[in-house]
């Protein structure tokens, strides 16, 4: 019945996930406008590839909560 752990879970996975938005916004400006392919290739990747990480936080607050 450890209920903090679901506070460091939205404290700081929300943050994370826009320090990541900021950080591809910012490298998304080097890249896009250059073919429309390689845009639908770039916001695909980047749209999935915070999902792992999210998915191991979220398994890490599972798995302890089974506890």
């Amino acid at each position: 019945m450890n209920r903090w752990r679901h506070l460091i879970v939205a404290l700081g996975l929300i943050p994370a996930l826009l320090i990541y938005v900021i950080i591809v916004l910012q490298f998304a400006d080097l890249v896009t406008n250059i073919n429309f392919f390689i845009d639908l290739i770039f916001y695909g990747v980047a749209g999935l590839v915070w999902i792992p990480a999210a998915a191991k936080v979220v398994g890490w607050l599972a798995e302890h909560e089974s506890n």
